[in-house]
């Protein structure tokens, strides 16, 4: 818990605490104990969006650094908030952008660096093969003894090839426990589509993982 927040009395920490998240966000907004609001919305919050993030990623620390920044995004445009939409529907509209920008960037430095190993090859003479091998996908370790582990890996590779659409409308519903009338104000698209991703998402699943299902 913050300093700001611990500074404050016990008693008024412990109202706070209680409040709805739609309270915690008009504190923040009118600038009335606004740290102490953030951080118990980042208590209830933080596992979750770090989820959410991990399930897009596979990587904790960025997953983490991720969900700083829907906190971070939130707090700095709290004098705009308007009780419009469930706080939580609120929170992933944030996450969802923060993720679709995190997307472009990375794949702007993807394309910035093949650019920069394609010109280092050519001044090599090479044919790009270095190039190849740092994209190649690593073999997975037929001697792991930990089957469960193997098991996850199929699944997370299974999730990871679907259609970007599909999987953001899938983890959210599979992983976050959002309804597809939520993930439909999150994504601003329609509710029959949502369910229409959903759908074809877990018929892709179910083909490529079915010798597990069938076990």
């Amino acid at each position: 818990m913050s300093a700001a927040a611990l500074s404050i009395s016990q008693s008024a920490l412990s109202l706070i605490m209680t409040e709805s998240d739609t309270q915690l966000m008009e504190r923040m907004r009118d600038d009335e104990e606004s740290d102490a609001a953030l951080t118990v919305l980042v208590e209830r919050y933080q596992d979750e969006l770090v989820g959410f993030f991990y399930n897009r990623c596979w990587d904790q620390a960025q997953a983490e650094d991720l969900a700083q920044t829907v906190f971070i995004k939130i707090f700095q445009a709290r004098e705009r908030y308007t009780d419009s939409a469930k706080v939580r529907t609120y929170l992933y509209r944030i996450a969802h952008n923060a993720w679709v920008d995190y997307v472009r960037r990375q794949r702007r430095r993807h394309a910035i660096s093949i650019d920069a190993e394609f010109s280092s090859s050519k001044s090599r003479g090479g044919s790009g093969s270095r190039l190849r091998d740092n994209l190649a996908a690593p073999d997975v370790r037929e001697d792991d003894p930990a089957q469960n582990a193997l098991i996850r890996e199929r699944i997370q590779e299974a999730v990871e090839a679907l259609p970007e659409k599909q999987r953001m409308v899938f983890t959210m519903a599979n992983n976050q426990s959002l309804k597809y009338q939520e993930i439909s104000e999150i994504l601003d698209v329609p509710e029959g589509t949502i369910k229409s991703r959903m759908h074809a998402a877990v018929r892709t699943l179910r083909t490529t993982l079915h010798d597990l299902l069938e076990a």
